[in-house]
């Protein structure tokens, strides 16, 4: 009598239906690793800090507003206005950058009270970021520094009409490339489970 022959070990554990859950899984974890990659790619400079701080009382209004980011942004393009409650900007020339640090000079005899300090700076990718933050200065600025910078009255900021609004581009889209490439990868699991029945259909 014969003893039954066992099955080949390239039988037992490469069947079409294994081949397709391993090349699943291995698909699946390329696609993960893809858009972890591409999400931070998407990620766009922070704020780090500010000086003053946001909602801090300071004895004077300050020479010069500090922005701290978490990559150094673009000169061109970037704005930062200090309006106190009246509406008037007390910003004084241009934003200057060193390393990761914006800085707004302040005109010198800006009175006391709460001022807003409303910014936009393009960031290191290239794509704009904007906020605000808010301080208190108990007494009038009594520096002199930024004197002779930025001449002309001081400017009421009046409210923008929304056709007079940039546009800003929809910065949490997902880019092109990756849907292509989610397409890509799915026509080959769909490739890949068509062959795999075809195989399982000859064997039937």
């Amino acid at each position: 009598m014969k003893s039954p022959v066992s099955p080949r070990l390239g039988e037992t554990n490469t069947t079409p239906a294994k081949l397709v859950r391993r090349a699943l899984a291995g698909l699946l974890a390329v696609l993960l690793l893809l858009l972890g990659s591409s999400t931070a790619a998407l990620a766009h400079d922070s704020i780090t800090g500010t000086s003053p701080a946001d909602g801090a009382t300071v004895e004077s209004v300050p020479e010069k507003i500090e922005i701290s980011l978490s990559n150094t942004p673009a000169v061109i393009g970037s704005q930062v206005l200090v309006v106190d409650e009246a509406g008037t900007n007390w910003a004084a020339g241009d934003v200057d950058v060193l390393d990761k640090v914006a800085t707004q000079r302040v005109r010198p005899g800006s009175p006391a009270g709460k001022y807003t300090v409303k910014w936009r700076l393009v960031s290191s990718d290239s794509h704009p970021i904007e906020g605000e933050f808010h301080f208190t200065a108990t007494a009038a600025s009594t520096g002199t520094a930024g004197a002779g910078v930025g001449a002309g009255p001081v400017a009421s900021i009046q409210p923008q009409s929304e056709a007079a609004q940039e546009p800003v581009q929809d910065e949490s889209a997902v880019p092109w490339s990756v849907i292509g490439l989610v397409a890509v990868l799915l026509g080959l699991v769909v490739a890949l489970v068509v062959v795999a029945r075809r195989r399982l259909g000859k064997e039937d």
